[in-house]
């Protein structure tokens, strides 16, 4: 067995589901025969949680990074450490990484895509991507836009679903019921929830909208929780939390919503949770209302704790959801269409049970680590 020694580039102030994922994937590979070190900004989450897990980081200063900039300190890690694989985590650190080994073919370059593929068959990232030696994506459906849309070999794109820790969704039901008694929920409401990053793109305003949309006799049946951040921008001299303004504004509009006469206590934002398998667990329903998402680690997580899922008809979703097999789909940008996805579940409670179950077989078998750390061992050996 040849060895390893890979260098991952993720550079993010943020910590959403790229984040939290590329973390998780990276500290699952220190129990391998992989030797790792990981390229990302000091200061960040992802460093922090990392540098908590034993793992090795080579920290970048500054808010922001330039390719040519990027470029050049992977070049002096290669160096430094004889390292033989990088393993590139959002689009800018795939352009650095292929930059740092323009020309040295020895070194293999993995691209792991969490977003969209929208076309880019233009002279420079016919370039580029001559320098990715395996692009990997858990979805089929991205793979299929990937072929479409990239200047790439097909024999390089690896669909590697994500891995979950399957022992850890687990229902605990005196937690579940401690957790609604904190949000006062009545024997009679359906909670929907959603886990994501406060930002328009996840569709929060439209979830907090589609209550509006409920008439009286079906809102005092329903609570809805939106579980997470605001998207932080970076960090100011000073060290203090810049967050995005765009997300600041609608956290500041949703808080008024849930403040309002007719949403008090029928909208509730709760603050991202690292324990939060067990908000999950609290909800009858997972909402995912983005506008176009790749593929969600919050809807596997939703499907393994036996949620079923009211999704948005775009991006990766509907594979996930199966059309209508392991939830239902409503039109993205549609409050009202949400709104028809919650009345009937509350119309038909047998078809949530249903879904919840066959979502979290589904999730169990395609989701797990042992066969997704395989697959990138694996990948990396027959580079």
């Amino acid at each position: 067995m040849k060895p390893v020694r890979l260098l991952h580039a993720i550079h993010s102030f943020s910590w959403g589901g790229l984040e939290l994922y590329s973390t998780e994937l990276i500290i699952k590979l220190q129990a391998t025969h992989v030797e790792q070190w990981v390229m990302c900004f000091e200061g960040s989450r992802i460093a922090k949680e990392l540098k908590s897990a034993g793992v090795r980081t080579i920290e970048t200063t500054g808010k922001k990074i330039s390719k040519i900039d990027e470029a050049g300190l992977i070049r002096g890690a290669i160096r430094k450490h004889d390292i033989t694989h990088l393993h590139s985590h959002t689009r800018i650190d795939m352009w650095a990484a292929c930059v740092a080994r323009w020309f040295n073919s020895d070194i293999k370059h993995v691209y792991n895509l969490y977003m969209n593929a929208i076309p880019k068959r233009d002279f420079v990232h016919r370039a580029l991507f001559r320098r990715v030696d395996a692009l990997c994506s858990s979805s089929e459906d991205i793979l299929k836009d990937v072929k479409k849309n990239f200047p790439m070999d097909p024999s390089k794109l690896k669909l590697v679903r994500y891995g979950r820790d399957t022992d850890k969704f687990v229902p605990s039901p005196a937690l579940r019921e401690q957790i609604r008694e904190k949000f006062a929920v009545q024997k009679d409401q359906m909670v929907i929830g959603t886990l994501c990053r406060i930002d328009a793109g996840k569709g929060v305003r439209e979830l907090v909208e589609s209550l509006d949309y409920l008439p009286d006799e079906d809102l005092k049946k329903v609570q809805i929780w939106v579980i997470g951040d605001r998207t932080v921008l970076g960090q100011s001299d000073k060290g203090e939390v810049i967050y995005e303004p765009d997300s600041q504004a609608l956290y500041d509009w949703m808080l008024a919503r849930a403040g309002s006469e007719r949403l008090k206590n029928h909208l509730h934002h709760i603050s991202f949770q690292r324990e939060y398998i067990p908000y999950i667990d609290a909800l009858d329903i997972f909402a995912l209302a983005s506008y176009n998402e790749t593929y969600s680690l919050s809807v596997i997580d939703a499907m393994m704790m036996g949620k079923p899922v009211i999704g948005t008809n775009a991006g990766g979703t509907p594979e996930q959801v199966g059309g209508s097999e392991r939830g239902v789909l409503a039109e993205p940008r549609s409050g009202q269409s949400l709104a028809d996805c919650i009345r009937y579940y509350l119309m038909h409670p047998d078809k949530a049970q249903k879904h919840g179950e066959k979502g979290r077989d589904w999730a169990l078998h395609n989701h797990n680590w042992p066969n997704t750390l395989k697959h990138f061992t694996e990948l990396y050996q027959k580079l």
